[in-house]
């Protein structure tokens, strides 16, 4: 038997554990990650030895991907996630997503650019039957990213682009490095 609480989440009455889907789950945390910026979610929906894999960076665990995921939210607060697709297969989620936002913080060492990005993800969960979650992965377009934010190139600059790319991108994020240590008073 089930009751459910004031945050309409699905609570255990006489003690039995709580059988929750996958789906329902790996929606809950997408909204409450993302759309909410809730700091307790990983607490409350992650079990304590769940691992993140993410590209770029070692494994992660929850406190280690709750750092990460705030600095993405002072990154870009006007942050947007959509869920594109989802599939379920027994404990295992698989979530296409598009994050866009406007970077006005400082992002894995990148100074504020003022630009929009829009980037697709796949996402890889897997739940145990509470509704913990136990494994993270994620596969991004981060080059696509970095081309959006000035780092990178365009693709189809030849040798010559890149090269002027290369020196007009360090003349730029030497001014916006500049330009948001005076914002922030240092």
């Amino acid at each position: 038997m089930t009751s459910t609480t004031s945050s309409g989440k699905a609570a255990a009455v006489d003690g039995a554990p709580v059988r929750r889907e996958p789906r329902d789950a790996a929606h809950e945390l997408l909204e409450r990650c993302w759309r909410v910026k809730d700091v307790t979610v990983l607490n409350e929906m992650a079990d304590p030895e769940c691992t993140y894999t993410l590209p770029g960076h070692p494994q992660l665990d929850n406190k280690q991907f709750l750092d990460l995921m705030q600095q993405i939210w002072r990154a870009k607060p006007d942050l947007r996630i959509d869920l594109l697709d989802m599939i379920v297969e027994g404990e295992w989620v698989a979530s296409r997503v598009r994050f866009s936002g406007t970077q006005t913080g400082e992002l894995l060492g990148i100074p504020p650019t003022g630009r929009f990005v829009s980037i697709d993800e796949m996402i890889l969960e897997r739940w145990d039957e509470q509704g913990r979650l136990l494994e993270f992965h994620q596969e991004a377009d981060f080059v696509g990213m970095l081309t959006q934010l000035g780092v990178v190139p365009p693709k189809e600059a030849g040798p010559l682009g890149q090269l002027a790319h290369t020196f007009t991108s360090a003349a730029r994020f030497t001014w916006l490095k500049r330009k948001a240590r005076r914002n922030s008073g240092r």
